[in-house]
C-alpha cells in the first residue's frame, strides 16, 4: 500500500538483509544482484540443502546466525531509511520511494525541463506482488516504479463498446498540452476510461475536436 511505512522498511530491510547475506561469498560481483531474491532468502531461512551456511560471515572468528543478521540488516535498513527519508515513522509513505517514472525522452534528464516533463505518480505493488511494479534496483532511489503496465484494457467481447482503457500518462505527447498527464492520476488508482469506435458516441462526449489542415502550397 503506497500510503504505509511498512512496504518501505520491508522493502529496505529484504535489500539489507540480501546484501549481506552475499557481499561475503560473492564480494564484488555481490552488486550485480539489484534485485531481491525472495526464493534465495527463503531457502537460506529454511536451511534448505544447508543454505543457512550463508549467514556465517567466513572472514569473522565466530558463526554468525541468521537472527542476527538479520538484525543487523534492520539496523542497516532502518539508518539507510533514516538518512533518505527522514526518521519520523509518521511521514514514511512507501508510494514517496516507489513512484512511477516517466521520463520524456528527449528532455528527461535536462534541468528545469525534466520538472515540467518528467511524469511521476505515487504507487503501490512492488517487485514481487500481484500489482507488480518493478523497482530501479540501483542509484540512490532504488524503490523507484521502472516497470509496469503503462497500458491497461478490459475487453468485454459480448459488448465491445463496454470496454475499458487506460494510459499511464495522456493521450497527448506535448508537454504544454492539457492532456499530457491528465489519465496518470486515473492509472495510478487503478480507473479505467471507456472508449467507442462508434462515432456518433465518441462525438457525443468528445471534449473538443483537434483538426489536422494541411499547409496550403
Amino acid at each position: 500500500n503506497e500510503h504505509l511505512p511498512e512496504p518501505l522498511i520491508y522493502a529496505a530491510w529484504m535489500r539489507a538483509l540480501q546484501t549481506r547475506l552475499i557481499e561475503d561469498e560473492l564480494g564484488p560481483l555481490a552488486q550485480e544482484f539489484t534485485h531481491v531474491e525472495p526464493l534465495f532468502i527463503e531457502r537460506v531461512y529454511r536451511n534448505v540443502g544447508g543454505a543457512a551456511i550463508w549467514c556465517d560471515i567466513r572472514q569473522s572468528a565466530k558463526q554468525e546466525t541468521c537472527s542476527e543478521m538479520s538484525r543487523l540488516a534492520l539496523d542497516d535498513a532502518l539508518v539507510w531509511i533514516g538518512e533518505t527519508y527522514g526518521t519520523s515513522l509518521e511521514s514514511l509513505r512507501w508510494g514517496d520511494a516507489h513512484q512511477a517514472t516517466q521520463d520524456h525522452l528527449v528532455l528527461g534528464e535536462t534541468p528545469v525541463l525534466n520538472w515540467f516533463t518528467n511524469i511521476r505518480q505515487s504507487t503501490s505493488g512492488g517487485d514481487n506482488t500481484l500489482r507488480r511494479g518493478m523497482t530501479k534496483g540501483t542509484g540512490p532511489q532504488p524503490f523507484l516504479n521502472v516497470h509496469g503496465a503503462g497500458y491497461r484494457g478490459v475487453y468485454d467481447f459480448a459488448d465491445p463498446d463496454s470496454s475499458v482503457f487506460i494510459i499511464s500518462t495522456g493521450q497527448s505527447g506535448h508537454p504544454l498540452s492539457r492532456h499530457y498527464d491528465d489519465l496518470g492520476e486515473l492509472w495510478r488508482r487503478g480507473e479505467y476510461i471507456p472508449m467507442t469506435l462508434d462515432p456518433e458516441l465518441a462525438r457525443a462526449a468528445a471534449v473538443g475536436i483537434t483538426r489536422l489542415v494541411p499547409l496550403n502550397r
